[in-house]
């Protein structure tokens, strides 16, 4: 009975979940990249009274990078609000100063306190849209990188540089025995019709007293239920795809294993494209990730057209323009999958689709096995 039960979960899976569980050679990280849009964050405005659509600091949530930001903001008013629901809904007294602004990670982590909660000025808004780091990071994700590695200083200059000096050493070892494998761990077949891969690391340090990174450090550092114990040691966060953070590698766990392990899963082979069934959680980044994957492709198409021009069978003869632009929609559409959805409208399913979308990534949990997450050791 048993197994008759676990099959006709499997067989309804199939058929209701988006995408495939199928493995595919294309490695993680481009996966990733081109396909998984980032979760979104839940932000509430706590005020008391009007707070009119002009006002300066909302208005600051309204500009043209502030739209690309993985957000989604909505407003209570203490003025018509019970104060025991907003404690409750917070999971602590309510802030002295308001307005006030509450941050909840993506809701696939849950629904608890918020990681930050802090007044609602121009400089907190500022700080939430963008941010010298993750404009860095953004840069380096679109222009095609593997992966970059956060590393937050623990403010100790021996163990801070200890622990970049591995990492980079790891890196350069790793990217060279990349390049050298590459033939024998991807299949060509699968790349047909897209721009080819290079395996690139970088690093970023970010001091925990940086001010202008408060809402990255918040991000990264509360995306694990212990990570505010090891304040004394540098933790590394890999960072892949649309800024996703893999896991966090802490003090005597930045070693070459566990480098090495984590590099491994995103170079590895996409075994599992849904993204939910993943380890990893994203970071709120304001990008326009789906136009940058686009440039990045429309760079490979005007190669392949010169190449096309150059390499003609016939000198004298010319490309159509025509089959150019039927070839550039025919790979598009197969490899590439565009999601613009206005942020209002990711949250609209509702407790009851909430809920049915929730049981079914637990029941394909359940029938596809524990994906496996590398162990990090830790001092």
């Amino acid at each position: 009975m048993q197994r008759y039960l676990t099959a006709m979960i499997m067989l309804g899976l199939s058929a209701l979940l988006p995408g495939s569980a199928g493995a595919c050679s294309v490695p993680v990280f481009r996966y990733a990249l081109e396909r998984w849009t980032p979760d979104y964050y839940e932000a509430v405005l706590i005020h008391r009274g009007q707070i009119g659509e002009n006002d300066p600091v909302l208005s600051l949530l309204q500009g043209e990078t502030a739209e690309l930001l993985n957000v989604h903001l909505s407003k209570i008013d203490l003025a018509s609000s019970a104060q025991e629901e907003v404690r409750n809904l917070l999971g602590g007294e309510v802030p002295e100063t308001l307005p006030a602004l509450a941050l909840w990670y993506p809701l696939h982590k849950g629904r608890a306190a918020p990681f930050w909660v802090g007044e609602f000025t121009p400089e907190i808004v500022s700080a939430l849209i963008q941010s010298p780091k993750r404009k860095e990071l953004a840069e380096r994700l679109t222009k095609g990188q593997t992966g970059v590695w956060i590393l937050v200083e623990s403010g100790n200059a021996e163990k801070d540089k200890a622990a970049l000096q591995l990492l980079e050493q790891e890196l350069e070892t790793a990217t060279r025995e990349l390049k050298e494998q590459m033939p024998s761990i991807i299949d060509e077949s699968d790349l047909s019709g897209m721009p080819g891969l290079s395996f690139e690391f970088s690093t970023l340090t970010v001091s925990r007293s940086n001010q202008k990174e408060r809402f990255l450090l918040a991000a990264l550092l509360n995306s694990e239920p212990d990570l505010q114990q090891y304040a004394g040691e540098p933790i590394l966060f890999p960072v892949f795809g649309r800024g996703r953070v893999l896991y966090s590698l802490v003090g005597q766990g930045i070693n070459a294993e566990n480098i090495r392990d984590a590099i491994g899963f995103l170079t590895g082979p996409c075994g599992c494209e849904i993204k939910m069934l993943n380890p990893g959680v994203d970071l709120p980044m304001a990008v326009n990730w789906d136009a940058a994957v686009m440039q990045f492709y429309q760079e490979f198409y005007e190669t392949q057209e010169t190449h096309m021009e150059l390499t003609s069978a016939f000198p004298q003869a010319t490309v159509d323009a025509n089959a150019i632009a039927d070839l550039r929609a025919e790979i598009a559409n197969r490899k590439l999958v565009v999601n613009q959805v206005e942020p209002s409208k990711i949250h609209r399913f509702g407790v009851m689709g909430t809920a049915a979308a929730s049981l079914g990534v637990i029941l394909a949990a359940a029938a596809l096995g524990t994906v496996a997450v590398i162990r990090r050791k830790r001092s």
